[in-house]
């Protein structure tokens, strides 16, 4: 099969046939009731009716913050070592289809609305458990294993939704686990403490598995000691340094340690990632200079302003977005305790709720969305959920093709083994 170009199209998010994405990955969930829970273990059938296997080596990362950066550096290395790499990012960046990538190529529309055209039939034969559902999440995590797979890819590296034991990655077989720094997020999923998403995090570890992490603060590493010693799990942990280094250095010692272990020398050249929204200065059509990243609770978004500090010194204004779902109060706590100028950006969503109640109608101060770029000015920060992030992405004209280089294999340097 064509991954990109030719029939497989081009990677433009307007070509995507939206009522069918929408039938098929996110039918399930839009029908589910209150009580409903996520049918993690339906994943493997429906990865059987995609026609896909567990014979692919898989990495698995996961994490609270950075785990797509260290899913993207061992996919890179190990393209660049000469394996044929697929990897599966959650969420995407400016779309579902740069979710998906083969060597660091995003996939084309016309091929991935041919995949949900096989999704939405095969998500209906799935036998989920009464009262239960396929989460969109775990639909796109298995739907790229399953195209990758038939796409070529030799190795694949999943980047988990938000979870562990609970993610659908962890019905994957895996050759090796990742693991980003576990701070105190989701709380209201996984919580109510950081001992509890720890436990969800790690619960990823299996049996044997050859598991790697960066340092972690003492309550999540006295879990994950505990966690590996009862599944006789090896642990390897990459040296302390800042952020971004770390989860640089995860990611490449996942790469290292899977090629070795199937028998290829690691690449010790550099790589490049392109992930556009994530912790990255961007400028309207007029010039404004702004942060944009994606976080949903106030320690992402600390983490964010950091970054935009790093830059700038200090922040004029944050404009953000979260559904209702989300602790909006907190964040809100968290900026007007900095003294940071902020406003909520409400978005017309189909899938995530922003009817805010009424005490927080009265809090907030407001900022259209459609006039957002126009009305910002230098030293904001644009931060939220992913979906709005891709929002201000389209609206200034980025489409990426690309998610990391070098590209050895595609560019006759090297064959693929």
């Amino acid at each position: 099969m064509e991954w990109a170009g030719g029939a497989a199209g081009t990677p433009d998010p307007r070509l995507i046939e939206t009522d069918l994405e929408s039938r098929a990955v996110f039918g399930s969930w839009s029908g589910k009731r209150a009580d409903s829970t996520r049918d993690v273990g339906a994943a493997l059938e429906l990865l059987e009716a995609l026609g896909g296997s567990q014979r692919t080596p898989t990495v698995l990362v996961t994490g609270s913050k950075g785990k797509g950066q260290a899913a993207a550096v061992a996919a890179a290395y190990l393209s660049a070592a000469g394996f044929r790499t697929g990897l599966v990012s959650s969420p995407g960046t400016v779309s579902n289809l740069d979710r998906f990538a083969l060597d660091g190529t995003v996939i084309g529309a016309a091929e991935y609305n041919r995949w949900l055209h096989r999704v939405e039939p095969a998500v209906s034969e799935v036998d989920v458990s009464p009262g239960n559902y396929l989460a969109p999440t775990g639909i796109f995590t298995i739907m790229g294993h399953a195209m990758l797979e038939a796409a070529g890819a030799e190795v694949i590296v999943h980047e988990a939704g938000m979870g562990g034991a609970h993610d659908e990655i962890s019905v994957l077989d895996r050759i090796a686990v990742g693991f980003t720094s576990v701070f105190p997020e989701h709380l209201d999923v996984f919580g109510p403490t950081l001992a509890h998403v720890a436990r969800e995090k790690f619960g990823l570890i299996r049996d044997g598995d050859r598991v790697f992490s960066v340092p972690q603060s003492p309550v999540p590493s006295e879990i994950l000691r505990r966690t590996c010693d009862r599944m006789d799990a090896s642990v390897h942990q990459v040296p302390p340094g800042d952020f971004l280094s770390q989860n640089h250095d995860l990611g490449k010692s996942l790469a290292d340690d899977v090629a070795r272990r199937l028998d290829r020398e690691p690449w010790t050249g550099g790589i490049e990632l392109c992930r556009p929204g994530r912790a990255e200065f961007c400028r309207t059509a007029e010039g404004t200079e702004f942060f944009l990243d994606a976080c949903i609770d106030p320690v992402g978004m600390a983490a964010a302003l950091s970054g935009a500090e790093s830059r700038w010194g200090v922040v004029d204004t944050v404009y953000w977005s979260i559904p209702a779902t989300k602790d909006i109060s907190g964040i809100a706590d968290f900026l007007d305790g900095r003294g940071i100028d902020h406003r909520f950006v409400p978005l017309d969503s189909h899938h995530l709720d922003y009817e805010l109640p009424t005490d927080l109608l009265q809090r907030l101060r407001f900022a259209p969305r459609e006039t957002l770029l126009d009305d910002m000015r230098d030293r904001s920060m644009v931060a939220g959920t992913v979906s709005f992030g891709s929002s201000v992405l389209n609206e200034i004209g980025v489409m990426p093709t690309r998610l990391y280089d070098p590209d050895r294999i595609g560019s006759g340097e090297i064959p693929h083994i």
